[in-house]
Formats: C-alpha cells, sequence, structure tokens
C-alpha cells in the first residue's frame, strides 16, 4: 500500500511541465575559482604541481645538458652531464693478497663554455702555462706531428724560449696524410706546381707555412691583417696543442663531453682549479679510475693478464652491454676471462662550469645522477708464494742448463713454462711461462717511455714470444712422459697384464719393418725388462715393441680419455687442443695422399711420445692427476667472484670424473712411476733419493726435428705424495736438452709446497 501524500509537498513528478521549479543558478567563474583557492584541495594541487615542475626541471637537466648551449650561454650557467667511470674489481690470490686493483684519481678537463674565439685563446694558454708551472703533463696528440724544434738554439747564451721553429715529426707521407684526413684539417693536394699558402686549402709541406695556417686561419690565434702579434710562438704553439685536442674532439666538445686534458693530478691542484673557476672558464675537475698492479703481479703476468684500450671489433660486440669507444677492458688471462665480472658500471652525473654568466648562472646539485657501481672481485687459485717459487725456479734452471757445461745442451735452453694443480680439485696452485712480462708496463707507458718501450717489445717480439703463456698456448711433444699413455692401454687392451709384462731389448731390432735401436744401451740392450723397470729407465725399446703390440687406434683411445690433445677447459683465453698422433691426424696434417698412409714405424714412434703426438703443460699436467687418482679433473685459476661487499656472486666448484681406467692398470703404472723417483736406475732417482716425500714421476725429453743445430726439449711430470697424492706437476724447458735437466723446478715447488727446509 502507497504511503499518504503530505499536504505541503509534492514529489518530482507531480510537477507540471511549464516550468514549475525555479532553474538552478551557477556561479561564474570568479567566483569558482575563488571557491576553488579557499578550499583544501588547492593546497593538494599546488604540492603536486611544485614536485612534478622539479622532477621535470632535473629530469631535464640529466637529459638536455649534452645539448650545446651556445646560444644561452650569454645569459646563464652552463650545466651538461658527464660519464663517472666505474672502479674495475679488485684480483687476489687464494690467500686474498692483492695483485690488482683500481687507483682513483684526478683529472682536468675541458669543456664548452661559451667563450668565443680570443676568450678561449687566451684561456687556454693561460690554462697550459698553470699546467707547466705545476709540472704536470698535457694528454695532447699535437706534439706527434708538428713540433717546436730547438736544436739551434743557444739557451745558454740567454736565449729566450721562443728561438724554436716549427718541424714535422713525422714523414712527408704520414704528415700528408695526417693534413688530408676528412676528420682533421681535409686539406687537398696541390695541383702540380702550385706552392702552397697558409690560406689555401691545399696540404703544406713546409712546417712554418702549416704552423702559420692554424695561427692566422684555422684557431686564429693571430689576426693576419693585426700590425704585431699577440702571442710568441711558443705560446701560440700552447694554444694549438691545447685547440687541437678540443678540434679532434669537436663534436664531443660543442655537446658537452668534458675533453680531458690531464690526470693523475695532486687533491692541491685541484682544489686551485676550483677555487679559479672563473679564471679557467671551461675547466672541470673530476675523478677517474686507472688499474694498477701490485709489485708481485709480474710473477704471474700471464694468468693476470692486463687491461687495454677497447678496439673496434670489441666495442662492435659489446657496445650493447654499455662500453664506450674509451672504454679500458680486460685483454688477456683473467683480466679477459672474468671481464663481464671485473668491468663495473659508470654513473651520470652532472657538472658544473664557470660560463660567460658568471655568478648569475644556473647551476645543478651534483647530488643527483645516478652513481657508477663497482666491479666485481675475483680471487684466485693461485698460491702467490708458490708461484713466486715456480717463476723464479723456472728462470733459474734455464739459465743452469743453458750455462752449464755438463748437462749436453747447446747453450740455448731460453724457454719454459711449469703448472702445479691439487689433484682432487683441479685448482692451480702455480702457472709460470718464460720469458714473461710485467702488466703495469702496459698502465705506465703513457707517462713512462720505458715501460712504453717494453710493451712495444712484448708486442712484436715473435721470437721469445714474453706474452705468450706456453703453459696453455703452445703444444710440445710430450716424449717419454707420454709412455705412461702407452701403458694405460696396453694393460687396458691386455696385451701386457700387470703380472706379465716382460719384454726384452736386445739394443738393435727391427720392428714393424724399421731398425729401431735403444739410446743408452744400442749394442747390447737393456735385457728383460718388466713394465715398471722400463719405465724407471724409460727404455725405448720396450715402448717401441709395446705400441707396435697395442696398435695405434688402442693408443689413440686412451690418449684421449686422459685428457690429450683435447681442450681442458682451463678458464684462461686462448687455449690450444694439440694433436694426438692417429691415422686421423696425419690426414689432417699432410696434403699428399702418399703421406697420409698409416706404417707400423709411425706407431713405434707415437708410442714413446714422437712424431704427431703435441700437447700442452696444462694438458700434462692434467694427464698427470689422471694417473695419480683415475678422475679427469678441469684446471681453473678463478676460484670465486665475490661483489665489494663481500657478498659471492659465483663460487666455482668442479666435479672430478671417473675415467674408466680399471685399478689394478693404475697401480701398475703408478709403480713404475714411483720407480722413476725411487729405483737407482731411474731417470729422476739422484734428484729424489733423499727426498723426505714420496713422488711418482716421468722424464721426457723430446726431439723437435732441429737437433742437428739445437737442443731437445726436456720434460718432467710427478705428483705427490706418491701414497696420497695432493699435487701434481707438469713441465718444460724449451731447448733443455735431457727431461732430467729440467727436475729442480717441480723439486723446488714441492719443497716450498710440503714446507722442507730449503724453500724458496
Amino acid at each position: 500500500m502507497t504511503g499518504e501524500i503530505k499536504q505541503n509537498g509534492f514529489f518530482i513528478f507531480d510537477q507540471a511541465m511549464d516550468g514549475a521549479i525555479k532553474k538552478e543558478e551557477h556561479p561564474g567563474l570568479f567566483k569558482r575559482i575563488r571557491q576553488f583557492f579557499l578550499s583544501r584541495y588547492s593546497v593538494l594541487a599546488l604540492c603536486f604541481l611544485l614536485a612534478g615542475s622539479m622532477i621535470f626541471y632535473n629530469t631535464a637537466a640529466l637529459q638536455l645538458g649534452s645539448i650545446d648551449t651556445s646560444g644561452i650561454s650569454e645569459t646563464r650557467g652552463v650545466t651538461r652531464q658527464q660519464t663517472v667511470s666505474a672502479a674495475r674489481g679488485e684480483i687476489f690470490d687464494s690467500a686474498g693478497i692483492p695483485l690488482a686493483y683500481s687507483k682513483e684519481i684526478n683529472t682536468l678537463s675541458i669543456t664548452y663554455a661559451g667563450l668565443d674565439n680570443d676568450q678561449l685563446n687566451r684561456m687556454l694558454l693561460d690554462f697550459s702555462r698553470f699546467l707547466e708551472i705545476n709540472q704536470i703533463e698535457i694528454e695532447e696528440d699535437f706534439s706527434e706531428y708538428l713540433m717546436m724544434d730547438h736544436i739551434n738554439c743557444n739557451h745558454q747564451a740567454g736565449e729566450g724560449e721562443d728561438c724554436g721553429i716549427p718541424s714535422f715529426a713525422k714523414s712527408a707521407e704520414i704528415t700528408a696524410a695526417w693534413q688530408r684526413s676528412s676528420n682533421i684539417f681535409g686539406l687537398a693536394a696541390p695541383p702540380d706546381g702550385h706552392d702552397s699558402t697558409f690560406d689555401d686549402k691545399f696540404i703544406k709541406s713546409d712546417p712554418q707555412i702549416f704552423f702559420d695556417y692554424l695561427l692566422y686561419k684555422i684557431f686564429k690565434i693571430e689576426d693576419p691583417e693585426a700590425d704585431g702579434q699577440k702571442f710568441s710562438r711558443e705560446d701560440a704553439y700552447r694554444i694549438m696543442k691545447l685547440r687541437y685536442q678540443i678540434m679532434i674532439n669537436s663534436w664531443a666538445f660543442r655537446n658537452g663531453t668534458p675533453i680531458e686534458i690531464a690526470r693523475g693530478v695532486s687533491d692541491q691542484i685541484v682544489s686551485q682549479v676550483n677555487e679559479q673557476n672563473y679564471r679557467f672558464s671551461g675547466v672541470i675537475t673530476g675523478k677517474k679510475h686507472t688499474r694498477a698492479y701490485t709489485s708481485e703481479a709480474a710473477y704471474i703476468s700471464h694468468v693476470l693478464g692486463y687491461v687495454g684500450r677497447i678496439t673496434a671489433t670489441q666495442l662492435e660486440d659489446l657496445r650493447l652491454q654499455g662500453y664506450s669507444a674509451d672504454a679500458v677492458i680486460g685483454k688477456d688471462g683473467v683480466e679477459a676471462t672474468a671481464e663481464r665480472y671485473l668491468a663495473g658500471q659508470d654513473g651520470i652525473k652532472p657538472y658544473n662550469i664557470w660560463s660567460v654568466a658568471g655568478e648569475n648562472g644556473t647551476f645543478y646539485s651534483e647530488s643527483i645522477g645516478k652513481d657508477a657501481i663497482p666491479g666485481n672481485n675475483v680471487q684466485l687459485t693461485i698460491d702467490l708464494e708458490l708461484q713466486k717459487v715456480a717463476a723464479r725456479s723456472l728462470q733459474t734452471v734455464i739459465e743452469n742448463i743453458r750455462n752449464s757445461p755438463n748437462n749436453k745442451n747447446k747453450g740455448d735452453a731460453d724457454a719454459g713454462a711449469v703448472v702445479m694443480l691439487d689433484v682432487n680439485t683441479g685448482e692451480i696452485l702455480a702457472m709460470a711461462s718464460f720469458p714473461d712480462y710485467n702488466p703495469n708496463d702496459f698502465i705506465l707507458q703513457q707517462t713512462d717511455e720505458a715501460a712504453a718501450g717494453r710493451v712495444a717489445g712484448y708486442l712484436t717480439d715473435n721470437v721469445a714470444k714474453p706474452l705468450w703463456n706456453r703453459a696453455i698456448q703452445e703444444i710440445y711433444a710430450p716424449g717419454s712422459t707420454f709412455k705412461a699413455c702407452t701403458s694405460v692401454a696396453a694393460l687396458e687392451s691386455g696385451v701386457i697384464t700387470p703380472y706379465s709384462s716382460t719384454i726384452r731389448c736386445v739394443g738393435t731390432e727391427t720392428i714393424g719393418d724399421w731398425l729401431w735401436r735403444c739410446l743408452e744401451y744400442p749394442n747390447r740392450g737393456h735385457g728383460n725388462l718388466n713394465l715398471t723397470e722400463a719405465l724407471a729407465t724409460s727404455c725405448n725399446m720396450y715402448f717401441f715393441n709395446l705400441g707396435f703390440r697395442t696398435g695405434i687406434n688402442q693408443i689413440d683411445t686412451w690418449g684421449q680419455k686422459l685428457g690429450l690433445g683435447e681442450y681442458t677447459g682451463i678458464d684462461l683465453p686462448g687455449e690450444a687442443k694439440g694433436f694426438r698422433s692417429s691415422r686421423t691426424t696425419k690426414k689432417l696434417l699432410r696434403s699428399n695422399p702418399s703421406d697420409q698412409i698409416w706404417f707400423p714405424a709411425d706407431t713405434c714412434q707415437t708410442a714413446i711420445g714422437q712424431f704427431d703426438n703435441s700437447f700442452t703443460i696444462i694438458q700434462l699436467a692434467s694427464y698427470t692427476v689422471a694417473l695419480a687418482t683415475g678422475n679427469k679433473i678441469t684446471p681453473h685459476v678463478i676460484d670465486k667472484i665475490t661483489a665489494s661487499d663481500g657478498t659471492i656472486v659465483v663460487d666455482y666448484e668442479y666435479a672430478p670424473q671417473l675415467i674408466g681406467i680399471s685399478e689394478s692398470t693404475l697401480a701398475a703404472v703408478r709403480k713404475g712411476m714411483v720407480a722413476v723417483a725411487s729405483d737407482p736406475e731411474g731417470t729422476a732417482y739422484r734428484a729424489f733419493k733423499d727426498f723426505p716425500v714420496p713422488v711418482a714421476a716421468k722424464t721426457g725429453t723430446a726431439e723437435t726435428g732441429f737437433e742437428d743445430r739445437s737442443s731437445s726439449n726436456g720434460l718432467f711430470i710427478c705428483y705427490a705424495p706418491a701414497d696420497n697424492p695432493q699435487v701434481a706437476i707438469a713441465q718444460i724447458v724449451e731447448k733443455g736438452a735431457w727431461g732430467s735437466n729440467t727436475i729442480g723446478i717441480a723439486k723446488d715447488l714441492l719443497t716450498a709446497y710440503f714446507g722442507l727446509v730449503g724453500s724458496n
């Protein structure tokens, strides 16, 4: 039931359609604005408006600050953004001893400040003299092409510094190419018979005319129509050096990118420049990070590597990862392998300069922007103390072999490498290669002529190859160190057994249609030898026979399983794969079909580590681990990567893998290797007869094919303790004559590792 209708009111649907209700009155615009500003919403709106404006203003300062401000520099200050370099991560040895680190340095740079040509020239001269007075070297390229020659000056007779004359520093061809470059001067070759003048567009062969070309036309330091000169020749030359740096970086300069002029300046100089920013308009101070190496880094150069400017090819690959054209990156070793971890992330910050607007300019807080993020740190598996022993001993043994008259060396031993690793983890405890280099030279070459000369030698010496890590990049015939592999193949294929392995050495014998002779006793031979005795004495005749009976296919198969002629997967760049002597390899290395035929004599040669067998020292070290443990390991020099706050980014662990060699085979081969160092007939007995730790070893002498004019290579492998292996060593001395000549390197390392008396 509907409610009763009120007597003194009505519902809207009761009203008449003729406008019985009075139309609503709307307030005017002024009244509405007044009501809004009197309401609480106006306060909130104003706050939002101010916050948004500030965000937009600061964003514009960073994003648009690099635009050429020549149109506004007369009325307000100049603020742009610059890249803030990130510190490169540090590299430590296994005990946390620093080897490579980043050093913060002060820099002075020039940037666009709206100065006219005359103002800029006068400021640059003032700045140049300021740097000279404070003995700060200017980073410039101009003097490499044009210099002031004082050779005919007699300063002692009272002549001033203005007696020099312009002179080209490079050949006529290089100088002409420099002037012709479209990115610099863009001058054209003059027509035949035409003598260039300072104001034409042709190449200047006369250095004085070229000097005038820069003086009057390009940099407008002087007015050719003026009566007299404003600057001396030396002062003009000072200006030219800085103007040239600006010119070759003109696009960056006009767009606000600072042009670095000096680095490594003191804090006192930084304070002076900042305090006198009105005097040096456009000069800004900054900080950069440069790589530095400790003095002990030279012992581990091939593992550490070095850094250098990014190349065009590298930039193409890394541009998307944020690398710039002037980036410094790892060039070799761990510096290259761990580049993506070591490289930090550059930041972006605004910078302020004193423009012609002076104190009326607008400046922004340098606290805004993006901070640089330092790179991660790398901890190595290398024990620095063992590394020192390895490097020193390697060099000493090479010198001793070369200079001793009793080792049958032709006085030509000159290079080598050694690796020591943990047999259980694959961690490399020491890795040395000689000749070596000092990674600090690549940093110091910018300011040190001696260092620059050494770097030039490193890069061009194709004989000594000091940059070459012989432990992983060079391949060598293994010589008799390979006989353990032949033994494994023979035992695993059943040609011999641990209890029945006797073969008679008769001194001279035809095997596989080839006449062979015993190296030690070519007339009477060793007589009957079992495997242990054969390994101890390293009798070639025994292994010629053993290899012939085993066959090349079995030898190749087990060589592969033991890691020979295969990449080890080491975390350093440039590892060579090498070759295992086999039918396939013979065809691969020879183009003549008649030379590709496999002969039984090839098997005999292969069995003693010759013919096409060519392996790296790191492969021989891994092979030695396999003989000691029955496992295949991954040798590595990086232990872990940590962030700057100590947080572990990557922790490297490599699980050993079983190779599948029977224990009886391993026991038989190990017994023979122990005899090498413990049996009076063993080739390493003299070195280890009194050594307190039992050692299992194998010497090797590898022919190079040039024995008519140089010595054979000397190799040695071992692991210790023989009854409970902890470490393995592989080494070579190029042209070391005999493997036994090199034993001192391994002995020094074992002495140091086990803390025995006499360690280096």
